[in-house]
């Protein structure tokens, strides 16, 4: 089962808090980054928050939190959960296709993290009137059981920019409808994911 850290007394949320938030980070540096800073921003204003990953990508996360109040980072409680071994193989500068292909097995390994992360959702959402649950957009599945939880609310992170966003959906729908001026030289889809990411 987990083993959580830096749960105790005030830090903690699980003192009948209004609000409590929970950070599910997808655990690439990028994305654990983003969710960091935004974790600092929301302890700043004095709400629990609680930082959800592996031993090891929480310890990177805050080894790497450049520019980050340490008192804003005291105030996360980090929630360490075992995820199984999984190949880090470094990354190929010579590939064609230029997707971070060395991140799918920490995605993969990171797909367990369902039912612990189920059990911390209930067990917050038992003392806290309300909790809010900010997850990337690449951990959907892990956070999926917050839908059976009535005092929750999820929301999607994404970590990449509106416009990349934008044309991302827009191609992969098939491109419905036209785009006043398409900017030119996008990589297509097929230059940007692997055929395994985009059917994971």
């Amino acid at each position: 089962m987990a083993s959580h850290q830096d749960d105790q007394g005030h830090k903690n949320g699980l003192k009948q808090a209004r609000v409590v938030v929970i950070m599910v980070p997808f655990p690439a540096q990028g994305h654990l980054n983003q969710l960091l800073q935004l974790s600092c921003l929301i302890a700043s204003y004095g709400l629990p928050v609680h930082y959800v990953g592996s031993a090891t990508h929480n310890r990177q996360a805050k080894l790497r939190a450049n520019g980050l109040d340490p008192l804003h980072i005291d105030r996360i409680s980090f929630h360490d959960f075992p995820t199984p071994a999984f190949p880090s193989p470094p990354p190929n500068p010579n590939s064609s296709n230029k997707f971070p292909v060395h991140l799918h097995p920490s995605w993969e390994a990171s797909q367990q993290l369902r039912q612990p992360v189920a059990a911390l959702l209930k067990e917050i959402s038992s003392t806290s009137q309300r909790i809010i649950i900010i997850h990337d957009i690449l951990m959907a599945s892990i956070v999926q059981d917050a839908a059976s939880i009535p005092n929750a609310e999820s929301y999607v992170f994404t970590c990449i920019s509106a416009f990349t966003q934008f044309f991302t959906v827009w191609e992969a729908m098939g491109k419905p409808f036209q785009v006043e001026a398409e900017p030119e030289e996008l990589p297509s889809l097929e230059g940007c994911f692997t055929s395994d990411f985009k059917t994971s």
